[in-house]
């Protein structure tokens, strides 16, 4: 069946950005020496700055490309003779460019490539590559901690920064009988010792770990360590191993606290939607798998845009904080709250049937009647909530039917009276 009509092919070709060639491949002593130029799209004639080449030999537009150019007639002789299709990078000496050229064989001793040009991307690796071999000078010179590890008679020789940023001074380090081990953080050697002995016999070019040291305060402080072994014996052993350390406590702390955000409700400090759905999803798998209980229920405050209406949107922000940690105090460990959206929260039960998951839901709800909010001029603010409870009733349910099902318990307790329990139906 054609999918495309002549005219269809037509236009896509002449609107391609890439430059389009179809030819025609010369041979000469079984060896290719010319092409001819059967079809070009506009842009051919963009990217290359060629005239009119159609039914010429490339040979006939580009004078002694054959010589200067000859890997380019390897690929595409190589192709057009029934070869799989190639991609590369080349420059092209008779259009003093770069290209990036694809060539595939639609029939014998024919070819047809598809190019762009990317001198432009070509100078601008060039432009990084020299500012990297700068930026390498700028690192030798920089505030890092080094070491040289002569392993055969295991001294070790540390320069004064690597002693700076575990608090020590050079003359203390020299002197202290400790070695590199100690001042690894208990949790962390046997791993960093993997990663080391794993460059000393072979298995991995280079060490690059991050791990945690002792401060001589007793703080932490973490540590990227990067080495390679520099030398080696005429049998293979290593025999000297150089590297840096580079303290990232600062960075490391900061990578804590944007996962801790992408995790946590801005406002009340409990789980967010996102962090939820993971979590409650791993929990259902794991109930699947041991064939335990979970159950799962939706809470909401009651009338609480009347709140937000006479009191303002601060304090209704602060009844959302009061509800979660009210939802903290009376929940169990394992339980997982999360703020779903505006003033409406779930609550994760594992290991917990319809009948418990209604005992914990009453007793949130009583911890939540009895909590209070204090405001000026005398007020308190006591709020109610309609909590809907669901429990799994098949290994097939997933997270989103829990949810629906939950959600739909919610709001039959919200249209039946409010400050009520409902459950939804097994």
């Amino acid at each position: 069946m054609r999918l495309f009509s002549s005219q269809v092919m037509e236009n896509l070709l002449e609107n391609m950005l890439n430059g389009v060639a179809f030819c025609k491949m010369i041979y000469e002593n079984d060896q290719p020496v010319d092409f001819l130029f059967l079809f070009t799209n506009p842009a051919f004639h963009k990217q290359t700055g060629l005239g009119r080449v159609v039914g010429h030999l490339v040979s006939e537009i580009i004078p002694n490309i054959r010589e200067s150019d000859q890997q380019l007639f390897q690929i595409y002789g190589r192709v057009a003779r029934g070869g799989a299709p190639e991609s590369f990078v080349m420059f092209f000496e008779g259009l003093q460019q770069w290209y990036s050229v694809s060539v595939y064989c639609p029939q014998p001793e024919h070819f047809i490539a598809l190019f762009d040009v990317i001198t432009e991307r070509k100078n601008a690796e060039k432009v990084l590559h020299d500012r990297a071999i700068q930026l390498q000078f700028v690192l030798e010179g920089s505030e890092l901690g080094f070491w040289d590890w002569n392993i055969v008679t295991n001294k070790v020789i540390r320069n004064e920064r690597w002693a700076v940023m575990l608090g020590y001074s050079h003359e203390e380090m020299q002197q202290t009988t400790k070695q590199w081990t100690d001042f690894v953080h208990p949790d962390d050697r046997e791993f960093a010792w993997t990663s080391i002995n794993n460059v000393l016999e072979g298995r991995t070019t280079s060490h690059k770990l991050e791990y945690r040291m002792l401060h001589k305060d007793g703080s932490i402080r973490w540590i990227l360590d990067q080495a390679k072994v520099m030398e080696r014996d005429e049998h293979g052993r290593a025999v000297r191993m150089c590297g840096t350390h580079t303290d990232v406590t600062d960075r490391k702390a900061l990578e804590e606290e944007l996962i801790r955000q992408a995790h946590i409700d801005y406002l009340t400090g409990v789980n967010n939607r996102r962090y939820f759905m993971e979590r409650a999803e791993h929990e259902l798998r794991r109930a699947n798998r041991s064939g335990s209980q979970l159950s799962i229920f939706m809470l909401d405050i009651d009338h609480f845009k009347r709140i937000n209406d006479r009191y303002g949107h601060k304090v209704g922000d602060m009844v959302l904080k009061m509800l979660a940690e009210a939802c903290q105090s009376a929940l169990r460990d394992i339980d997982i709250l999360a703020r779903m959206g505006g003033e409406e929260f779930a609550v994760l039960l594992p290991e917990t049937e319809s009948s418990l998951a209604i005992e914990v839901a009453r007793r949130l709800q009583d911890f939540i009647n009895k909590a209070s909010l204090p405001l000026e001029g005398n007020i308190t603010i006591k709020i109610q909530v309609s909590i809907g409870v669901a429990s799994m009733t098949s290994p097939h349910d997933n997270m989103d039917i829990l949810l629906h099902r939950a959600d739909t318990a919610l709001y039959e307790a919200k249209n039946t009276g409010r400050n009520r329990i409902c459950v939804a139906p097994c």
